[in-house]
């Protein structure tokens, strides 16, 4: 409460920017409150008219004076509105690149005094995040972002969940009320005898720690993707080199398709743990699932091509699904429709928060793990 206060009314501003805005106003050292405006036209005393309605609902944060501005977005021009006046910026990419630099160079208004380096995030408030479902608040870590409310098809974890459904939290590992563990690093996985983590796998038995020679990126359900393009399953008993560095993948009915950074494409038969066909596409960019048909896509930028365990043939795209809408800033694999915009991650709208340091799919739910704490939310079911 000793920041300053600024409320932020805005229309038509995607949720991703509203989040940008916020975090770029707690950096320079504010309290945010944002106000999504309707999308009636607007007129000259509109801010004015908004500002003096909505100080008093807002005044309880604190008795200092307001400060208000308004962004408005239409089609790629967004205009920003201040007690200074209004600029226009043409494009989001300028907003990006000018907002706070016309905010802290225009605004005449007090404001402490902050160190944004990322060497100095308590100087963030603390981030809650606010359940409708259960109505529980969780304090979380500094993100920039005062509170993040979770949607109703999402589930929030105020902890890192592993992919055996164990609590990490506090350096401690929950599996039951009875059997927890001292772990310094980020555990993945717990089998009863071992524990994954991002850097070793502790024999439980031994107490010793097994540098692994590549870090987990993915798990789904019994098996895990690796950042060198090896897999293996949740046993850890066997482990089995694939391809390069893995860019996009897809499991169907114990078949995982996997892209690597060199365009080439493998598919392999998990239950045998044999690659069975091997390829490469130049300009290759993602996997995509067509239900209806129960047919993996590879999409490229000039052609596109049905996979089977038979080989790949090249499709028409004229037709509607086979048209190429390339993801934009969405993250490998594109499958789970989580977005990068550079100043945090998305799903759907909604901030997850500023690292992602794994995710995993267990039972047909997706989970998300950040620095706030678990996502999770269900996904289309492919096996």
């Amino acid at each position: 409460m000793e920041r300053p206060q600024i409320v932020v009314f805005e229309r038509n501003i995607a949720p991703q920017l509203s989040v940008f805005i916020t975090k770029e106003l707690s950096s320079a050292g504010f309290f945010v409150n944002n106000v999504i405006l309707n999308n009636e036209p607007n007129s000259e005393i509109e801010l004015e008219l908004a500002s003096t309605s909505t100080s008093t609902d807002v005044s309880n944060f604190a008795t200092r004076e307001l400060l208000k501005i308004s962004v408005e977005s239409t089609g790629h021009t967004i205009f920003l509105t201040t007690n200074a006046g209004t600029i226009v910026f043409e494009s989001e990419e300028d907003f990006l690149s000018g907002f706070l630099e016309y905010i802290t160079t225009n605004l005449s208004f007090v404001r402490i005094k902050t160190d944004s380096s990322e060497k100095a995030p308590d100087l963030y408030p603390k981030t809650v995040v606010y359940d409708p479902k259960s109505s529980k608040l969780y304090v979380t870590v500094p993100t920039g972002v005062p509170l993040i409310v979770v949607p109703n098809y999402m589930n929030f974890i105020p902890a890192t969940v592993t992919m055996d459904g164990s609590f990490y939290k506090d350096k401690v590992l929950y599996v039951s009320e009875k059997i927890q563990y001292q772990v310094d690093s980020l555990p993945l996985l717990y089998t009863g005898y071992s524990i994954l983590t991002d850097n070793y796998i502790l024999n439980l038995r031994t107490g010793r720690k097994e540098v692994i020679p590549s870090v987990p990126i993915f798990g789904w359900d019994r098996y895990i993707i690796y950042a060198d393009g090896s897999i293996s399953d949740v046993s850890l008993t066997w482990k089995l080199k694939v391809s390069n560095a893995p860019l996009d993948f897809l499991l169907v009915e114990n078949m995982l398709y996997l892209l690597d950074v060199t365009k080439n494409v493998y598919v392999v038969n998990l239950k045998t743990r044999k690659v069975i066909f091997a390829g490469t596409f130049e300009e290759a960019i993602c996997f995509d699932y067509d239900e209806h048909r129960a047919t993996v896509i590879l999409r490229a930028l000039k052609e596109n091509y049905v996979l089977s365990v038979n080989g790949s043939i090249k499709v028409d795209r004229t037709e509607s699904f086979f048209k190429n809408d390339f993801p934009n800033k969405r993250l490998y694999p594109i499958f789970t429709n989580v977005k990068d915009f550079g100043f945090g991650f998305f799903y759907e709208g909604v901030y997850l928060g500023n690292s992602i340091f794994f995710m995993f799919i267990s039972k047909g739910v997706l989970n998300i793990v950040t620095d706030v704490g678990t996502w999770q939310v269900e996904i289309t079911k492919k096996d």
